[in-house]
């Protein structure tokens, strides 16, 4: 469902037990628990302070990207080898912060199936999925090294910026190796766990063998399936893999692992180890040395300084003060808010949680029905994944190469269309029962003008963003550059935002780059293999051949999305499905912009419908205190939902309603 939290479902659990929970017993013998502390103990520090440089160096590239920037409009004479410059430095905060990131258990993982599942059970899966973390990302770490010397003894330099390219290779393995060795630690973590179950009896060897005996078929499945059956099409081969992939991440395994492993393992079967290896040994560096890339860590360290910053509670203010006389006013104002923040934070789940626990104590002063409080909330969040800058549009645009820009603004007008809607959902249910949403007190009107002026440069930021976008003055990773260092500056002068507020936020946009990154990893070897088994082009053809309407398959991909979006995070999403559904959509004849928006507006449905949905369950922690049921919620969040039905339905009909401001923009080249 969403990131892993410390406990025995969850991949990394190397104290063997949940956080804030006592410690188990000890079983007299367990060297297993020892071996996991103690390697802890050593990776700790040496992950933790790798990640606080990859923080620095993220800091630093947004203001190297201002530095050029300005030097660009002002003197004339851009930076020489910033692109490079900035290559590079994506490079090292990516894998300097991947350990750490496991460490943290903010890998993406779907927790549906483990979280219902015994603890003995998950330690039994987790240790073997901690056997194929070490093995990919060992290999990773060995070919890395392999093509640091390669390039040492080549004497392999960048063209303008003359900088070695064997440093980064070096922190390419680096990083790699201690994620392996975290895994591995890990694994001492789960058979600990094991042991205390089985009391050290005989069974627990037999369940180590097993664990053992399931982690070798699974990295030698290429030899076994070959022994076995023979040489498969590679249709049937792309079929089994698949499956193995649909099982494993159902099963708790991080999706960027779980799309590494099957890539790499299914490249095995159908073109050898040894050229599996080396595309392997290329994909690794190549999958994160994109100068369009540093755009993610921009607009996450964007929205994270402006979270940390309490900026949303601002907004909020600021909505409750405009809105709070209307029937429902609190939460129209908390639709607003959860815009405005949406505009700036780009994340679905931190405005909602935001957002919620600011406004939800706030609306029940004042008598606020339960479910239209939380409903508000959770509906008005889902808005940071549609409203500009947008890191689902960022990573959309990156697989399918179309412009940000043009996502970007075509994002605004139905992200402006769907808080109009969520904003009359709320008023007019008021209207008809004024029990469910009382009006506020009276507002003066200086009172109104100073909560509208505390949010001007929240506003500007948005505006230097978009319009600089929108204007062709700067490029998307520039105007991320811009929004960070923005967004930097107002944190600085945020009430009560203090030092330890700042390394907070910087930590979280590297640690999530670095989730995002281990994705793209993943998803470079998964293309190759999904590519060699001509999976996309079969689909496309059959779906295609049938003898259909393009609109009834169009529906048919909606529900699809609709389904994964209440098990999985916006970003893997996107990954797992893009390289077999886009060329489809292509293919029907559907515009490519268009279709990013109907997409995550559906995603953001997702995150809302029962019986899942991320943002409730988000939304049910903060409103814990008050005793709101999850069915509470699930009936708030209705008409909220049929609103988002008819903007898809309009967006379906009038296409130009999103099109609209990216057709008046000048031709960006693809990515920027």
């Amino acid at each position: 469902m969403a990131n892993h939290e410390s406990g025995s479902g969850s991949l990394l659990d190397v104290q063997g037990h949940a956080p804030g929970e006592p410690s188990p017993p000890e079983v007299p013998g367990d060297a297993f628990a020892v071996i996991a502390r103690s390697m802890h103990g050593l990776l700790d520090p040496v992950c933790r302070y790798l990640c606080y440089a990859a923080a620095i160096v993220t800091l630093l590239m947004a203001v190297g990207m201002v530095v050029d920037l300005v030097s660009r409009l002002v003197f004339r004479n851009p930076l020489n080898g910033m692109i490079e410059m900035q290559t590079f430095m994506l490079v090292i905060m990516a894998f300097f912060s991947v350990a750490y990131t496991m460490l943290k258990n903010q890998h993406v993982a779907v927790d549906l199936i483990t979280s219902a599942l015994p603890d003995h059970v998950n330690s039994f899966l987790q240790g073997v999925f901690c056997i194929w973390g070490a093995f990919i990302f060992g290999a990773m770490g060995w070919l890395s090294t392999s093509r640091a010397i390669e390039a040492f003894e080549r004497e392999e330099i960048a063209d303008i910026t003359q900088l070695p390219f064997w440093v980064l290779y070096a922190a390419v393995a680096l990083g790699t190796f201690l994620l392996a060795l975290v895994l591995f630690a890990a694994l001492f973590s789960h058979l600990s766990g094991l042991y205390r179950h089985h009391e050290g009896g005989a069974s627990f060897w037999i369940t180590c063998i097993a664990v053992a005996a399931i982690a070798v078929v699974g990295m030698f499945s290429a030899v076994l399936l070959k022994a076995m059956f023979g040489e498969l099409g590679s249709a049937a081969v792309g079929g089994v893999y698949t499956a193995l992939m649909l099982i494993i991440l159902l099963l708790g395994f991080p999706v960027g692992f779980s799309m590494a492993f099957v890539g790499l393992t299914g490249l095995m079967y159908l073109i050898g180890s040894d050229v599996a290896f080396n595309v392997t040994k290329t994909n690794t560096y190549d999958a994160v040395a994109n100068y369009f890339f540093v755009v993610i860590p921009f607009f996450l360290l964007m929205g994270f300084l402006v979270l940390h910053a309490g900026i949303g509670a601002k907004l909020f203010n600021a909505g409750i003060k405009v809105f709070g006389r209307l029937p429902g006013g609190l939460a129209v104002g908390t639709v607003a808010g959860c815009g405005g923040f949406a505009a700036i934070c780009g994340e679905s789940v931190a405005s909602a949680a935001t957002m919620g626990a600011v406004s939800i104590p706030e609306m029940k002063k004042y008598d606020y029905d339960d479910s239209l409080a939380t409903g508000s909330v959770a509906a008005g969040g889902t808005l940071g994944i549609l409203i500009p800058p947008s890191i689902g549009f960022v990573v959309y645009g990156i697989i399918t190469e179309q412009s940000i820009g043009k996502m970007f603004m075509a994002g605004i007008i139905p992200g402006l269309i769907l808080v109009t809607g969520f904003a009359l959902a709320v008023y007019v249910q008021c209207l008809a029962n004024p029990k469910l949403g009382p009006k506020s007190e009276r507002f003066t009107l200086r009172e109104i003008i100073w909560s509208i002026v505390q949010i001007w440069p929240v506003m500007l930021l948005f505006a230097a963003v978009i319009g600089g976008i929108y204007s062709g003055i700067l490029t998307p990773s520039e105007a991320g550059g811009i929004g960070a260092s923005g967004a930097l500056l107002i944190a600085l002068f945020a009430p009560g935002f203090n030092r330890h507020k700042l390394f907070d936020a910087l930590l979280e946009a590297t640690t999530t780059s670095a989730m995002i990154f281990t994705i793209l990893i993943g998803v470079g070897l998964l293309g190759y293999f999904v590519t060699l088994t001509d999976i996309p082009v079969s689909f496309a053809n059959f779906l295609k051949g049938l003898d259909v309407s393009r609109y009834v398959i169009y529906v048919l991909i909606l529900l699809l999305y609709l389904v994964l979006g209440m098990v999985m995070n916006i970003i893997p999403m996107m990954m797992l499905t893009l390289p077999v559904l886009f060329p489809t959509v292509v293919g029907l004849g559907f515009d490519p912009i268009w279709f990013g928006v109907i997409m995550v507006i559906m995603m953001e449905m997702g995150q809302i419908t029962p019986p899942i949905g991320i943002n409730v369950f988000v939304i049910h922690g903060v409103a814990k205190k008050y005793d709101v049921s999850m069915a509470t919620i699930y009936r708030g969040i209705i008409p909220f939902v049929i609103v988002e039905i008819l903007v898809i339905i309009l967006l379906t009909i009038f296409p130009e309603i999103a099109l609209w401001l990216p057709n008046s923009m000048d031709v960006l080249a693809p990515l920027d």
